[in-house]
């Protein structure tokens, strides 16, 4: 059996837990609809494909929740860890993809462990 995957929440520079802050705002019945995708990652990873999994290029994925619309903004990192970059609506997409990308490429220069 494969192991699981790591999910880490990206951290800022100053410390701010904003995709875990988003999360724990939700419902608990939208809390519960997100975490089922989050378990499928975490036992996929890099497997999930459609629908609950898009890959959106440059290595910038996007986790679909699809009763209530939410999206999470992922990229892999190292070996078996998935990187929770950004979350929100499908309001908020555009605006969140384009952290993402930040993200990703502010990843690559960071020497902490997320």
């Amino acid at each position: 059996m494969d192991k699981a995957w790591i999910i880490k929440y990206w951290i800022t520079d100053s410390g701010k837990n904003e995709t875990e802050r988003w999360f724990n705002k939700l419902s608990k019945e939208h809390a519960q609809s997100v975490t089922k995708e989050l378990a499928l990652l975490k036992k996929c990873g890099n497997d999930l494909k459609l629908p609950h999994s898009r890959a959106l290029g440059k290595k910038l994925f996007e986790l679909r929740e699809r009763t209530y619309g939410y999206r999470i903004y992922y990229t892999f990192h190292g070996d078996q860890m998935v990187v929770l970059l950004v979350a929100g609506d499908k309001s908020t997409q555009r605006k969140d993809i384009l952290l993402a990308r930040v993200r990703i490429e502010e990843l690559k220069n960071r020497k902490d462990v997320l």
